[in-house]
């Protein structure tokens, strides 16, 4: 069996790479999106009105080079 990956690159924190068992046909990689936006959707959503502010994300990406 082939495998398929994929690497994004999340600044600073380096990358997230999904692997897949193989090809994806179009009905697959939209169904692979839908489930992503879903995914991604939940933690954001949790967070509501608890967002950090432009300012505390910024402080962290400094604290998180600094390491």
């Amino acid at each position: 069996m082939t495998t398929q990956q994929i690497s994004i690159l999340i600044p600073p924190y380096g990358t997230a790479t999904l692997t897949l068992p193989a090809m994806l046909t179009p009905d697959a990689f939209a169904r692979l999106d839908s489930a992503i936006d879903q995914a991604l959707a939940e933690p954001h959503q949790a967070l509501g009105d608890a967002a950090p502010d432009p300012g505390s994300i910024e402080y962290d990406s400094w604290l998180i080079r600094q390491q």
